[in-house]
């Protein structure tokens, strides 16, 4: 089996059978497996929204998510046979009193995304103030989460 890594600010659709690894802190990886074909792929992002400023990447939430299921629409999946998971969104380090930590955000806007876009949620692993270590298996659509030791 293949390896990748991903470092962030990225979408992965794996075309042959990958494991696709990530660390994760506030920022948040959306994986979307589909179980009639067999493929899986990760967005990693690391802010919630675009909002339409600057260059429209897969830095934000919103665009990284929206991409990846595109790519399995274009690969002829349908919806109903995807499944996705949300791993990651820390609260680390300090936030202003009153705002909503950026971790907790990304995780609101993937849930957003996944909701427009009719994709059912698997498991969600999220929050706390702990970075994890995150590896999935693009064929059988199998993570494992491994928490950073604070």
């Amino acid at each position: 089996m293949n390896k990748h890594m991903m470092i962030s600010e990225g979408i992965f659709f794996a075309e042959i059978p990958t494991e696709i690894v990530t660390v994760l802190g506030s920022s948040v990886a959306v994986t979307i497996f589909d179980r009639q074909k067999n493929l899986g792929g990760i967005a990693h992002f690391l802010e919630p929204e675009w909002g339409g400023i600057g260059m429209r990447t897969h830095r934000y939430g919103d665009v990284g998510t929206a991409d990846l299921v595109n790519k399995f629409i274009e690969q002829g999946s349908k919806r109903e046979s995807l499944i996705a998971n949300i791993i990651g969104g820390a609260t680390i380090g300090t936030y202003f009193s009153g705002a909503l930590p950026i971790g907790l955000r990304n995780v609101q806007s993937a849930k957003k995304i996944l909701e427009q876009e009719h994709i059912a949620i698997d498991q969600i692993e999220v929050g706390k103030e702990i970075g994890r270590y995150l590896s999935f298996n693009s064929t059988t659509g199998e993570i494992k989460i491994k928490q950073q030791i604070k």
